[in-house]
């Protein structure tokens, strides 16, 4: 299982889409995964094999109230039946959820039967997904916590 979020992962960076890729072994079976993409700081994933969860730990660090409530209706998105086939996650394949602690936003999918590749994918275009929502809509965050240009 580990096995198939490393090489869905790995194809990503062999693509050239990330920087940087590694994985580490860490405690209790999981794997943390470390990328450079979309800002200039290292993106960290952990899958969990017991869970068969890959979570991005605060993806959207010190985010405000009003910019994680926009941030969740993302991802709510993402599983509405209205949605098109293509962008909809599939919940026999994938369960997506999101969660605001301490103004830390982190997201997580749950990985059903062998659909490492589909949930992992499904995962990196809603993370896509919120930093263009975020440079649409709260520029100034990224600016202060990833440096992104005011141009």
């Amino acid at each position: 299982m580990t096995d198939g979020v490393s090489q869905a992962l790995q194809a990503y960076a062999d693509r050239g889409v990330f920087r940087g890729f590694r994985a580490l072994p860490v405690a209790r079976g999981r794997i943390e995964y470390q990328f450079l993409w979309l800002t200039k700081k290292p993106v960290t994933a952990i899958f969990d094999p017991s869970s068969r969860r890959l979570t991005f730990p605060a993806l959207l660090p010190r985010l405000d109230r009003d910019a994680a409530l926009r941030m969740k209706g993302v991802v709510e998105a993402r599983t509405a039946k209205h949605q098109p086939a293509h962008r909809r996650i599939d919940a026999r394949k994938g369960r997506i959820t999101s969660a605001s602690r301490a103004g830390d936003f982190s997201l997580s999918i749950e990985i059903r039967g062998s659909n490492h590749d589909y949930a992992v994918s499904k995962a990196l275009n809603v993370v896509n997904e919120l930093f263009v929502t975020l440079q649409e809509h709260h520029p100034e965050y990224l600016i202060d916590r990833f440096g992104f240009s005011t141009e």
